[in-house]
């Protein structure tokens, strides 16, 4: 019986340690890069998802600008078929809104990248 406690504490105590030394990988997020096709620059689609499941996109200046499910797709097909789909989401963003993304980018063939950030 002893034993059996000693190895429980000891099996706690490790992942206590474990969970405490997690490293922390010092790299840098991907840029967003411009892609030159037949002389057109072709900036990644950039759209942002909340924790509230609201969808926001970059226009040209840089601001963000709401966008509704509809426009996300037309957004998304009206895209040239090499131009990337960026996705930025919040950590706390529904994972159901994050898979329906990428099935919509899916489905018109685009290819997409998924940053997650941290709060």
């Amino acid at each position: 019986m002893d034993e059996s406690m000693v190895d429980i504490v000891l099996i706690i105590l490790a992942a206590l340690v474990a969970v405490a030394v997690l490293p922390e990988f010092d790299i840098e997020l991907p840029q967003s890069q411009e892609i030159t096709e037949s002389g057109v620059v072709l900036r990644p689609l950039q759209i942002s998802v909340t924790e509230t499941g609201a969808l926001y996109y970059l226009d040209q200046s840089n601001d963000e600008q709401p966008l509704t499910p509809p426009e996300f797709y037309e957004m998304v097909v009206a895209t040239q078929l090499t131009q990337t789909v960026e996705v930025h989401a919040d950590q706390l963003a529904p994972a159901i809104y994050l898979l329906e993304i990428n099935r919509v980018i899916q489905k018109a063939g685009r290819n997409a990248t998924f940053l997650v950030q941290a709060e």
